[in-house]
C-alpha cells in the first residue's frame, strides 16, 4: 500500500498527516476533540482498497505544533487547516469526509463552505449543540483542567461515556491522557469552554447549503448527545440519511466494529 507521511505549514500550525493508498478517489477523516490520527486505524485498513484514505491531527492534538500564537483555537483556524490537508492531499476524483463527534461539525461546516467539492459525508456521533451530559463533562474536566490533573480526563471519559468501549481503546485513551503536555492541554480546555458558547450547529452553518450525500449514524445509549439533532439534519441537509445503532454509545465503531460494514456499503455503493 503507497504511504506518505508529510507534514503541512498552514497560519500558526504544523499539521503532521498521513496519506495510504492510490485511489483516484479520497477520504479524509476529521477527528474529534483531543482524538488523534490514530482512532482512524481500522477506517484505514478497510477503506484504502476503494480510495486514498488520508489523516491528520487537527491543531492542539497529537503530534500538531502550534507555531506561534495562544493555545487557543478557533473554528475558522479549524476549518483552514482542512481546507489545507485537502488542497495538499486532492488531486482529483471525488471527495469524501468522514467526521467522528466533535468532528462532525467541522466536516459538515466544510461541506457546507464548499458544497461542489464534497461527494460524501459521513457524521459519525453527530449533534447539534452541548447537552446537558456534555455540559457535566466540560464542567468536571475544567476542574481538572485548572488542578493541573490531566490523567483524570482519561477516567472522567471512562465513566460518563466510555464504559462500553473495549480495553484496548480504554488503554489508547489513558496513556493518551498521561501524555498531555501543558500546549495541548490547555488548547483541549479552552476548546471545551467554547464549546459551550458556539450555540447550535444550524444557526452558525447553513446546512442547506450541503450538496454531498450524507449519512448520520448514531448510537442510541450516546449520553452526550441528544438524537433529536439528527432527525432536525436530516430535513435540512437535501440529501441525507439516517442510522440509528441501539445499544451503542458514542464511540460507535469501536463499541461495534462491524458497524465498519454499514459504513462501506453508503461509501462504496455495491458493496
Amino acid at each position: 500500500m503507497k504511504t506518505i507521511k508529510g507534514t503541512l505549514e498552514t497560519g500558526r500550525f504544523e499539521i503532521p498527516y498521513r496519506k495510504y493508498g492510490d485511489s483516484g478517489n479520497i477520504l479524509v477523516c476529521v477527528s474529534g476533540a483531543l482524538q488523534t490520527m490514530a482512532i482512524w486505524r481500522s477506517v484505514v485498513k478497510r477503506f484504502t482498497k476503494d480510495f486514498t484514505v488520508v489523516i491528520f491531527d487537527m491543531p492542539g492534538i497529537g503530534r500538531s505544533e502550534i507555531k506561534s500564537g495562544g493555545a487557543q483555537i478557533t473554528v475558522e483556524e479549524q476549518l483552514k487547516a482542512l481546507h489545507a490537508i485537502i488542497s495538499e492531499t486532492h488531486t482529483g476524483g471525488e471527495l469524501a469526509l468522514a467526521g467522528s463527534s466533535w468532528g462532525t461539525a467541522i466536516a459538515a461546516s466544510y461541506a457546507a463552505l464548499y458544497p461542489d467539492t464534497v461527494q460524501h459525508l459521513v457524521l459519525s456521533s453527530f449533534g447539534m449543540q452541548p447537552n446537558a451530559g456534555m455540559k457535566e463533562l466540560v464542567q468536571r474536566a475544567s476542574a481538572l483542567y485548572e488542578a493541573g490533573d490531566y490523567a483524570g480526563g482519561a477516567d472522567l471519559i471512562l465513566e460518563l461515556f466510555g464504559a462500553q468501549i473495549g480495553d484496548s481503546y480504554k488503554k489508547q485513551i489513558i496513556a493518551q491522557f498521561k501524555q498531555l503536555n501543558d500546549t495541548h492541554a490547555e488548547s483541549f480546555y479552552e476548546h471545551t469552554v467554547n464549546i459551550l458558547k458556539l450555540g447550535r450547529l444550524d444557526e452558525v452553518v447553513d446546512l442547506t447549503q450541503i450538496k454531498a450525500r450524507t449519512i448520520i449514524i448514531n448510537g442510541a445509549n450516546d449520553s452526550i448527545i441528544d438524537l433529536d439533532d439528527m432527525y432536525v439534519a436530516e430535513k435540512l441537509i437535501p440529501d441525507c440519511e439516517l442510522l440509528l445503532v441501539p445499544d451503542v454509545g458514542h464511540f460507535l465503531h469501536f463499541e461495534r466494529p462491524e458497524l465498519l460494514d454499514d459504513y462501506e456499503r453508503f461509501l462504496v455503493p455495491g458493496k
